[in-house]
């Protein structure tokens, strides 16, 4: 199978920089919350192709950032629907290490 990335590197620069702009994105409207996990999202793809650059570190360091987001900003649709696509990309982490385990 060819690997799905060319620069590693590459990939987590890219990355960070999508954090930067949905940090600020957030901060000026909640409702912009599921950009965190979607990017979260990214993060798992790119750490299940066995991208070297994208560690269980960050992953770990965006789930706690995710975290601390929602334990801050406040309730509506669209923050809901966000907490509950985080839970379930919680799980299914959970589920691939007990996987592994």
């Amino acid at each position: 199978e060819e690997s799905g990335y060319r620069n590693p590197q590459r990939v987590l620069e890219c990355l960070q920089r999508s954090l930067k702009v949905a940090d600020a994105c957030v901060n000026s409207s909640p409702s912009n919350m599921y950009l965190f996990v979607d990017i979260l999202d990214c993060y798992l793809y790119h750490f299940e192709k066995l991208n070297p650059t994208i560690t269980d570190r960050f992953i770990s360091g965006l789930i706690a950032l995710v975290n601390e987001h929602i334990n801050t900003i406040g309730d509506n649709q669209a923050v809901a629907d966000s907490k509950f696509q985080f839970v379930q990309t919680v799980r299914y982490i959970e589920e691939k290490k007990s996987d592994a385990a």
